[in-house]
């Protein structure tokens, strides 16, 4: 059995080096294309641009990977099969899924590894990658002036040139907008020009000869200034900027932080959460009608995600354990043992006759002075309305900043009007208006920490999900291939493009609706790796009840097949003839 376990890996480790190679390569040359625009002309060196490769990689693996595994897993079974090595195997009393097993062993083991490359590797290159994509678009290139067409030099300042000097950096018939100065435009117009660089080479001067420039006037804009000169020298800064490395960034994104970096912060942005949520049925409860029994809100978050939880506390907490040595008492610096001082016995004093304390009269009470915002005037009680103000702001401090304003103009209103519209009337109108304004904005921030929550639930399941699809993709691959044994190669790109369509078809939408809230996210990132594996074991359960292994690899013979079974099925049913 070690020599068939052998066979049948050796059988998947060229189709796979080669399914990988390609799959990441098709891939990567997509993604420089389309950066290409972001890359090209602006003097990078080849260090940036080799670090930009190598960085790609990475979350380009992550895809093809499993991808990878299921080409591999195809065209070994389809070509053990279509050689009749699955007929002799099974002649010999070896089944199908015993030539399964050291391929799903291979791939647990794939998957672990996956598993720690999403959750350690990925993030960090994807940071860096992020860190060098942000240094590559602040990098401005050299000036380059095309004649005869408008130049943009910065986003607010346009230069045209008819002729160009190379050797001598002479410009001629040049025309200048500049829109720096918002309203004061100017335009200058000038018959020749210098442009140089400083010594830094970063900021450009232009020296312009026999020219002339006009403006819009600040204070009135319908009139126009124009002024002459010899010569004049207009300035910009920081034109061109070489490609410098940012050293540091602490910021760190979703896809770049590791399953327990996630972890924490999900805690603590589910406990906000669940604050706001209380906050929001608070409000909303009082800003219902007597009669409305129905409130809509959103489903309650877990405090810990289930799967985090285990992988970083559980698992990862037990192997450091295990691992690390347990601190012992002589590394633990203990204080000395100071004994007890001894103290002196008392020495009793005879008493002492003291004449009696005159006690000082007692101050005259000082009045607490009161803020300005709460001196209420004489005469005019404060009115319910006020009073909501008050403790709805109190309550929803998630929504203190936006609803503050709102309470404060609506208790004065409230106070002005008080002497015409009855206490009562006045007190449930503006008590509902108030509710509803805090519920609104208690509302929007509940919305804005649930799609924090979900995209940081979302994350987690996915590098787990994405990396168990080896292993799914390996129980699905071979009953396929098995099914349709002749059809080669084209069967096998064929198959591999309609399974990876259909799994990130399911994956992305899970994860679509997760982000909104409409599917939790161990269900909307696992649905389609529990889908393909019931596929597969329902698949492969047909083929290891199946004697007839030399099946067609087309589909005409497919439904040749299914035409005589059931037309031998309307046979066994149909009632016997008597003779």
């Amino acid at each position: 059995m070690k020599l068939l376990t052998r066979y049948v890996i050796r059988e998947h480790a060229g189709p796979l080096v080669f399914a990988l190679s390609a799959l990441t390569s098709l891939l990567m040359l997509q993604y420089v294309a389309r950066q290409l625009a972001n890359l090209a002309g602006k003097g990078l060196p080849w260090s940036a641009i080799g670090k930009f490769f190598v960085l790609s990689l990475p979350f380009t693996i992550a895809m093809t990977l499993p991808m990878a595994v299921l080409v591999a897993t195809l065209y070994a079974f389809g070509r053990m099969a279509a050689e009749h090595e699955i007929t002799a195997f099974k002649a010999s009393g070896v089944r199908v899924r015993s030539l399964m097993a050291p391929v799903l062993v291979c791939a647990l083991l794939l998957s672990l590894f996956m598993v720690w490359f999403n959750d350690q590797l990925l993030p960090r290159t994807n940071h860096a990658l992020r860190i060098l994509n942000n240094d590559i678009a602040k990098t401005k290139p050299t000036l380059a002036l095309k004649e005869q067409v408008m130049n943009p030099i910065t986003d607010q300042f346009f230069m045209r040139v008819a002729r160009v000097d190379a050797r001598t950096n002479r410009m001629y018939d040049v025309t200048i907008y500049d829109l720096r100065k918002g309203p004061e435009r100017q335009t200058i117009y000038a018959d020749s020009g210098v442009f140089l660089l400083d010594a830094k080479g970063e900021d450009l001067q232009l020296q312009l000869m026999d020219g002339h420039a006009q403006e819009f006037v600040r204070a009135d804009p319908r009139r126009l200034q124009r002024s002459f000169f010899r010569t004049q020298t207009v300035q910009l800064r920081g034109i061109i900027r070489q490609f410098e490395a940012t050293a540091e960034d602490n910021y760190r994104g979703d896809r770049e932080q590791t399953v327990c970096q996630m972890h924490r912060t999900y805690m603590e942005n589910a406990r906000e959460f669940t604050r706001l949520r209380n906050a929001y049925i608070d409000q909303a409860s009082r800003a219902a009608s007597k009669g409305s029994k129905t409130l809509t809100v959103s489903r309650d978050r877990p405090p810990k995600e289930v799967l985090s939880t285990f992988y970083c506390e559980t698992l990862l907490g037990g192997f450091s354990t295990m691992l690390l040595p347990k601190k012992a008492k002589a590394q633990s610096a203990q204080p000395p043992v100071q004994p007890p001082p001894v103290q002196p016995p008392p020495v009793q004093q005879p008493p002492v006759q003291q004449p009696p304390v005159q006690q000082p009269p007692a101050p005259a009470p000082v009045p607490t002075p009161v803020p300005p915002a709460v001196v209420e005037q004489p005469g005019l009680e404060r009115s319910p309305a006020a009073v909501a103000a008050d403790s709805v702001a109190r309550a929803d401090s998630a929504a203190r900043a936006d609803s503050a304003a709102r309470a404060d103009s609506a208790a004065r209103a409230a106070a002005a009007a008080a002497a015409a519209v009855p206490a009562a009337t006045l007190a449930g109108t503006d008590t509902v208006s108030v509710y509803a304004t805090a519920m609104r904005a208690a509302q929007q921030q509940l919305l804005a920490q649930r799609e924090v929550v979900d995209g940081l639930a979302v994350e987690i399941h996915k590098k787990f999900a994405l990396s168990f699809a080896c292993l799914v993709f390996v129980l699905f691959g071979p009953p396929i291939a098995l099914r349709f044994p002749r059809g080669g190669v084209g069967v096998t790109i064929g198959v591999s493009i309609v399974v990876f369509g259909l799994y990130y078809i399911c994956l992305m939408g899970g994860e679509a609706l997760a982000d909104k809230g409409r599917l939790p996210a161990f269900i909307a990132m696992w649905i389609a790796n529990v889908i393909f594996s019931l596929v597969g074991i329902a698949l492969l359960w047909r083929v290891e009840n199946t004697t007839d292994t030399s099946r067609g690899g087309g589909l005409r013979d497919w439904l040749a097949d299914r035409r005589a079974r059931k037309q031998l099925a309307r046979a066994l049913k149909a009632p016997a003839v008597p003779a």
